[in-house]
């Protein structure tokens, strides 16, 4: 069995720790313990092609998914289909716990690695967005099947990231880098 380390990622203030992912879940899903701290915001975003499970196991989650809003506590879990804009934060002076899952896996690991990577490694924005705008096109081009901010229109990132990718292609930048996989090696199941 693969275990992983946890990561935070101040950008958003989550703390995530890898329980199941593509590779031990034959690409089915990717699940990790999910803790966001007080003041903790992710930015709304759609997930193309997955559908998205957060379930809440200790403190209070605002949520706002297809532009409803929700207010979601311990033991009530909230399922967000493919394709539907949603952001969550942490409006309150507690950590939020929770369970999340998303299906199929695709690159998600990898991808919520990069944005903590990114943030850890490189000038970003206070929202994680790179400065670098070949490592914006590499990373988010890159990652496009998983996650989408929705703060620009996705026709506006069709034309824009796809040239910044080849641009940082020839320029050697790339969308993950080894150094942020979290894997910490395997444990034989006793």
């Amino acid at each position: 069995m693969t275990t992983y380390r946890a990561f935070f990622n101040p950008s958003t203030g989550e703390l995530i720790r890898f329980t199941a992912t593509a590779d031990t879940t034959s690409g089915q899903l990717v699940r990790f313990e999910w803790r966001s701290t007080p003041g903790g915001v992710m930015a709304e975003h759609v997930h193309p092609r997955q559908e998205e499970r957060f379930t809440i196991t200790s403190g209070k989650a605002h949520f706002t998914v297809n532009g409803q809003k929700r207010t979601v506590r311990a033991g009530e879990t909230v399922i967000v289909p493919a394709g539907v804009p949603h952001s969550a934060g942490n409006a309150g002076t507690a950590d939020i716990d929770g369970i999340v899952e998303l299906r199929p896996a695709l690159h998600s690991k990898e991808w919520h690695e990069a944005l903590a990577g990114l943030a850890a490694d490189f000038r970003t924005t206070p929202a994680g967005v790179p400065r670098n705008l070949l490592q914006l096109g590499a990373t988010f081009w890159h990652f496009r099947h998983e996650s989408r901010a929705t703060s620009s229109p996705i026709w506006i990132q069709d034309i824009v990231l796809p040239p910044l990718w080849a641009l940082a292609k020839v320029f050697g930048k790339r969308a993950y880098y080894d150094h942020w996989d979290t894997s910490t090696g395997t444990v034989n199941g006793g």
